[in-house]
């Protein structure tokens, strides 16, 4: 039996991935709760979305799924004895499409009360690439220059489906906004950002809910620093307005130091790889230990890449990334990981980008003890 949990029932099995997979958990802490892999509206190595259906107070939904998807969760919560119209309180980890994608389809069908961070509020009405001024640092424009070099822009049928989950959200209200420490019955709300600026994750006994912040297997992709957009920056929350507070490398790894110290007696549920090629991923909250490890690796890699020898941003992701992983709309992300770790490296004053766009180290290695400090 998984650490946290005194069982684990398969009420209907799924595929290798687990897509329509439906389990009933119960935590050593004695809370019931329903898992179901909720497919994506398109192919994805990430496998389904995990929701997760528990009573506290009120019938809480964490996570409603993809766009394209609502018919699907309708079908998985039919199948455990629940109907959409049972669900008193959606609960949005994060504003990408993967997780709150179906969430205007619940409200219209439900009488939900939808919950999310004070900045998935700010940010509902918005597209996501419309939130940042992608030009304003120099490391940022290199990468808009390598990426126009490279690609056709987005490729058209995610442009499609974006613009879709885009719509499909305007107009949205958060009914109950949340921030780090608000508690409701027995959950209680942890901020935990820099894989998105609206991140959440939820506590209930010795369970945590971590969305896409803790992740078996895989490591979740990091923000970059920001710079907000003006017409963005007018919606922002006053305490928010910095955006070091919600973007960056840097917050998402003092954010996974913020879950690691729950202590290990915490079990993680999280939105991805609960099950994957056949098998239960079920881990605990040193999981974040593993994710910052991965992390300390990155930056030892680039800080050798450019050891005497300034390299350009495109040579340092190609150099790091295996060609399969650069492909399309890959090399943006790939791009964009070496920048936040770069930005990283900037801060801690380990590394410069000059002003012919290169990456120079300075000589130190400031990153190591950052990175020590947090699992240490």
């Amino acid at each position: 039996m998984p650490t946290g949990f005194t069982s684990v029932d398969v009420l209907r099995e799924g595929d290798p991935q687990g897509n329509r997979m439906a389990l009933r958990l119960k935590s050593s802490a004695g809370q019931q709760i329903h898992a179901l892999g909720i497919p994506q509206d398109w192919p994805s190595r990430t496998g389904p979305t995990w929701c997760y259906v528990f009573e506290n107070e009120a019938i809480t939904l964490i996570d409603p799924g993809a766009h394209g998807s609502f018919s699907e969760l309708e079908d998985c919560l039919n199948f455990v004895g629940y109907s959409v119209r049972d669900i008193d309180r959606v609960v949005v980890t994060h504003g990408h499409s993967d997780h709150d994608g179906s969430i205007a389809q619940l409200m219209e069908t439900s009488d939900s009360a939808l919950w999310a961070h004070q900045m998935y509020a700010a940010l509902i009405n918005y597209n996501p690439w419309e939130v940042q001024d992608r030009g304003a640092s120099p490391i940022h424009a290199a990468m808009n220059r390598v990426v126009s070099g490279n690609m056709d822009g987005r490729s058209s049928s995610y442009a499609a489906r974006n613009r879709r989950y885009v719509d499909s959200r305007k107009g949205l209200t958060v009914d109950h906004e949340v921030d780090h420490g608000d508690k409701v019955g027995d959950v209680e709300f942890i901020y935990a950002p820099g894989h998105s600026p609206d991140e959440i994750c939820l506590t209930l006994g010795n369970v945590v809910f971590t969305g896409d912040h803790v992740l078996p297997e895989i490591t979740p992709h990091p923000t970059t620093r920001a710079g907000y957009s003006d017409h963005v920056a007018r919606e922002i929350p006053a305490k928010f307005s910095d955006p070091s507070k919600s973007y960056g490398l840097k917050r998402y790894m003092t954010s996974l130091k913020t879950v690691l110290d729950l202590g290990e007696s915490y079990a993680v549920l999280p939105a991805h790889r609960l099950f994957n090629r056949g098998r239960f991923n079920f881990v605990s909250v040193r999981r974040a230990a593993e994710v910052i490890d991965h992390h300390d690796r990155r930056l030892a890699q680039i800080i050798q890449r450019i050891d005497d020898r300034p390299t350009g941003l495109e040579d340092m992701t190609r150099g790091i990334f295996e060609r399969r992983k650069l492909i399309g709309g890959n090399l943006f992300m790939a791009l964009s990981e070496i920048v936040a770790h770069v930005e990283l490296l900037e801060d801690l004053g380990d590394v410069e980008f000059t002003d012919d766009s290169m990456i120079r180290h300075t000589g130190s290695m400031e990153f190591r003890q950052f990175c020590d400090g947090l699992v240490n």
